[in-house]
């Protein structure tokens, strides 16, 4: 303890000394700083500890976070670099486009002495720079007094999504568009609860995290990063800055599976009234808060509806028209936000959401890639919140976790599914789900 409360003081000294200079957002003070034994670099948890202390250990060791800057040194990184024309191509890792996303890149003023970009995506990059809160933090200061300092509220839906989504989706300051797709990179997959999840999550939610942070359910970040995400993918269209070159659009919007298929007789199922060959929004975030809101705001989700559509068909038409929809259909998502955050997803909740996803998956009418994935992680995150709510244990949560296993291996790839064993393990999930 005595070790404990030395090191203690001198970061506070050190964090007090520096705010007295510092400029008005926190210096980020690098994960060297969070990675001692007696604070989230223990291997076992610290006597009185709030939190199990292991925190830095999980993420150094499991967490592809900490990898983010080191796979912009490989191959595969500098061969995207050449095909897209980056002035210095066998060096991403020193190009702003690469690490706005692939690590932690605050401006030079705000970097500490112990900060440094080949962390790649650490501690401060979601938590905030420590600098303003350290010192309170290590002094066993409430979560309350932590945020009033500056940390940042992961731990609530709204605020995760935000901050998680500005890269794995992307923002006004930065965004995979379809040139970088072009150039090698890896198509973006995401889904709050699920990612949140396979991190792997460095928290526990406990009764003592409960106590701190309040009761949030898997249900509640699902819902809320699937409207975050939508509304993100509207402020997108409505950008400027991505409107259409010449003749083409940003084709990062679309269905990548809309082009990119096989050669050869093809015929897709369609639910936007397009005409085969025509290129279609991704809307798999839209699908799943419709199917969200039809259980919690049924109101909300008939004119999400009813505006998809209407951005669908807008493609025909003109730019003007589009942008008209994509605000309409941003109103419409963003109106949910709150409610999904808020809303105590009972267990009839979940059930009712889970047989109307998988309905959705089952349906010949709706054969699409993106759907599926989406339903996929979606069914993932109900399943975790019937466990966290004790609505399922035992034994048929031993069996719906080998039912969702044979959802997931009817997944061929990164990019197709086998439909029809797809829908068979929906059918057998929904049976288990049932008992």
């Amino acid at each position: 303890m005595r070790s404990y409360f030395a090191a203690a003081v001198l970061l506070l000294v050190s964090a007090t000394t520096q705010a007295q200079t510092e400029p008005p957002a926190g210096v980020h003070l690098g994960v060297a700083t969070c990675s001692g034994s007696n604070c989230h670099g223990a291997a076992q948890r610290p006597r009185n500890s709030a939190v199990p202390g292991n925190e830095y250990l999980i993420w150094s060791k499991q967490d592809k976070h900490r990898k983010a800057y080191t796979v912009l040194t490989e191959d595969r990184a500098k061969k995207m670099a050449r095909a897209y024309g980056l002035p210095d191509p066998d060096h991403p890792e020193k190009a702003a486009l690469c690490l706005n996303c692939h690590a932690d890149n605050v401006p030079a003023n705000l970097r500490g002495a112990q900060f440094q970009l080949s962390d790649g995506v650490g501690c401060e990059a979601c938590h905030g720079g420590a600098s303003r809160w350290l010192g309170i933090h290590i002094s066993r200061a409430t979560h309350q007094q932590n945020l009033a300092a500056g940390l940042y509220p992961t731990e609530q839906p709204i605020a995760r999504a935000e901050k998680c989504l500005g890269c794995h989706y992307g923002d006004e300051t930065r965004f995979l568009d379809h040139r970088l797709y072009g150039a090698g990179h890896p198509r973006l997959a995401f889904e709050l609860d699920t990612f949140t999840a396979i991190e792997p999550a460095h928290f526990v939610v406990d009764p003592n995290y409960v106590e701190r942070k309040g009761r949030i359910t898997d249900a509640q970040v699902w819902a809320t990063g699937q409207a975050i995400a939508l509304v993100k993918r509207m402020q997108a269209i409505l950008d400027k800055s991505h409107a259409p070159h010449g003749l083409w659009p940003e084709f990062s919007f679309f269905d990548c599976q809309s082009c990119h298929h096989e050669y050869g007789a093809y015929a897709r199922a369609t639910t936007t009234g397009l005409a085969p060959g025509s290129v279609k929004f991704n809307d798999a975030n839209e699908v799943m808060l419709k199917v969200i809101a039809m259980r919690v705001a049924p109101a909300a989700a008939t004119a999400l509806s009813e505006h998809m559509m209407a951005l669908h068909k807008a493609t025909l038409d003109d730019w003007a028209s589009v942008e008209r929809e994509a605000a309409a259909v941003r109103t419409a998502a963003q109106s949910l936000v709150g409610e999904f955050a808020r809303h105590d997803f009972t267990g009839d909740d979940m059930r009712a959401v889970a047989d109307a996803l998988i309905a959705l998956g089952a349906a010949n009418a709706d054969a699409e890639f993106s759907h599926d994935e989406q339903i996929t992680m979606a069914l993932e995150a109900i399943v975790a919140g019937l466990k966290s709510s004790g609505d399922i244990g035992g034994q048929q949560a031993t069996a719906i976790d080998s039912a969702m296993k044979a959802v997931y291996a009817a997944f061929t790839s990164e990019a197709g599914v086998r439909q029809d064993g797809f829908v068979q393990a929906l059918k057998d999930l929904q049976r288990v789900m049932r008992r």
